[in-house]
């Protein structure tokens, strides 16, 4: 594996978990902010999809690792890859909306998983 691979697995493997744990530990550690209530609610729901468009690459990632060498791709990872597409293309307003540090946490993951899951769309 080439630094450019070693790179990219890093970006868009790893990015995506590292940034939505770090989002949920500001979540948790919060405290008595004065924050508005809708950018409160915005974050907690870019959250919540980010971190639901996680776990459904994940699957993807690991369901077409389980059949190597499909073709076509296998029909679950198809959807599950849509799915999570569809998932961080609706987050992505929420986590612009997000509150200081957890909007950065927020994007970060966003953007990852778009190359992640652009990624997905051009692997043969």
């Amino acid at each position: 594996m080439n630094w450019t691979e070693w790179a990219a697995n890093i970006a868009f493997l790893g990015v995506p978990p590292v940034s939505c744990m770090w989002g949920w530990w500001l979540w948790s550690h919060d405290g008595e902010a004065n924050l508005a209530e809708w950018r409160r609610k915005a974050s907690t729901i870019g959250l919540v999809t980010l971190t639901l468009s996680v776990l459904t690459g994940a699957f993807a990632m690991m369901y077409w690792r389980h059949f190597p060498g499909a073709v076509p791709v296998p029909q679950p990872t198809r959807i599950a890859t849509l799915a999570g597409f569809a998932l961080v293309v609706f987050a992505a307003p929420f986590a612009v909306l997000a509150r200081a540090w957890m909007r950065v946490a927020l994007v970060m993951c966003s953007i990852a998983l778009l190359g992640f899951y652009f990624g997905m769309f051009l692997a043969p």
